[in-house]
């Protein structure tokens, strides 16, 4: 029983980890994408941002289909349409193909989220707060490998061969997933659907919800833009493209363990002050980032930012859980994470909008996004009344 268990924890890790691949590798793919299909930063920013839409509109149905098939089942739905996606994308020859099956592998990224933590919560009953952490540990320890593989390949295989590598590690991740979990019903709806306008109707819940949006936007715009902006700003040329990308996987990959301390900090905190950590530290750190000269400091500060960014997505997650009665915990959590991927739907393209791998632009698309969540949550999040230890990991 234990090995089945431990296998089951390894399978659902897999689901996050697949989408850290393919999101942390889009920026290391911004300037090629640019340089096959001709467009230019506000193109490539809308292609971006549309891409991200998909995600959101897959939450959102990921959470709906989950009270309806079982959490397992749905992950397995998503992972086949994301992995036949990224296959055919090696088949398109023109933008229109290309966007239209980004944009599917997208979509069936999105139906995979919200899913992956009714799952580890069945598998690790009473252990909120370490499923939630684990969960987001395994979404950002997929910079590691995301941004320098993607970069590695195009510099020394193509175009084509990001794509292919993510079908076939979606392939395999599939298989694992299916053989363990699939089929099984683990994480299947076990509470009565709960209607997301009752669930936004709880004030904590559209706080988080709004907070969420403009943490999420920032953060999309620090993961689609850095690696150009790096390249550009610092006239990086040839195989050094490659040595930005893996910096950069590097520093999104730590945003892992940064999942596990924001975990710490909430059990130990709050979700108030730790959220209030995290906005003002990474609004302060977007900021000396993007000012950052020469070239190794701001490396240095890629490092620390990846680490500490992502922290808000279990902290607001985790704060989602304990903010609502049990029986409204998955409505609660598809409707903050939704309105989270609505905003990171909105950053990509408007930081391209406004010029897109430039100083100015990404302190905008940044740092302003993470004042004004640290200025939400000031104004409109008290932790429950009855909130303790134990109720968090109930």
């Amino acid at each position: 029983m234990e090995r089945r268990k431990a296998l089951g924890i390894v399978a659902i890790l897999l689901p996050p980890l697949l989408y850290s691949f393919y999101r942390f590798s889009i920026g290391a793919l911004v300037p090629a994408f640019e340089s096959t299909y001709s467009v230019s930063d506000a193109t490539a920013g809308g292609v971006i941002s549309a891409s991200v839409g998909l995600v959101a509109i897959g939450v959102f149905g990921g959470g709906l289909l989950a009270q309806r098939l079982g959490d397992a089942r749905t992950i397995l739905l998503g992972l086949v349409i994301f992995s036949a996606s990224e296959a055919a994308v090696l088949a398109a020859r023109s933008l229109w193909e290309f966007s239209a099956l980004f944009f599917l592998a997208s979509f069936g990224t999105g139906l995979v989220i919200t899913p992956s933590y009714g799952v580890i919560a069945s598998l690790l009953p009473g252990r909120r707060g370490l499923a939630v952490s684990l969960i987001s540990a395994a979404y950002s320890s997929g910079g590691f490998v995301g941004p320098s593989l993607a970069g590695y390949l195009l510099v020394y295989r193509g175009w084509d061969a990001p794509f292919l590598a993510l079908a076939l590690i979606g392939a395999a991740f599939t298989a694992f997933f299916a053989a363990v979990l699939g089929m099984s019903g683990k994480g299947g709806p076990a509470q009565a659907p709960v209607s997301y306008a009752k669930v936004l109707a709880i004030r904590a819940v559209l706080v988080l919800a709004v907070a969420d949006f403009f943490a999420d936007l920032g953060f999309l715009v620090f993961v689609s833009w850095t690696p150009k902006y790096l390249i550009s700003a610092f006239s990086v040329t040839g195989g050094g493209t490659a040595t930005i990308d893996a910096v950069f996987g590097v520093g999104v990959g730590l945003g892992g363990v940064g999942a596990l301390v924001a975990g710490v900090l909430f059990d130990r905190l709050g979700g108030r002050r730790s959220l209030l950590i995290s906005g003002s530290l990474s609004a302060l750190l977007f900021a000396a980032l993007y000012l950052a000269s020469p070239l190794p400091l701001a490396l240095a500060l890629v490092l620390v930012t990846g680490f500490l960014s992502n922290s808000f997505w279990p902290l607001l997650t985790a704060t989602a859980q304990v903010s609502v009665p049990e029986g409204q915990v998955t409505s609660a959590m598809s409707v903050v994470q939704t309105a989270g991927f609505v905003g990171a739907f909105i950053g990509p393209g408007l930081a391209g909008l406004i010029g897109g791998a430039v100083s100015s632009a990404l302190i905008l698309a940044t740092v302003v996004p993470y004042a004004l969540f640290f200025a939400i949550i000031v104004a409109g999040y008290k932790d429950p009344a009855t909130r303790t230890g134990t109720a968090v990991a109930a």
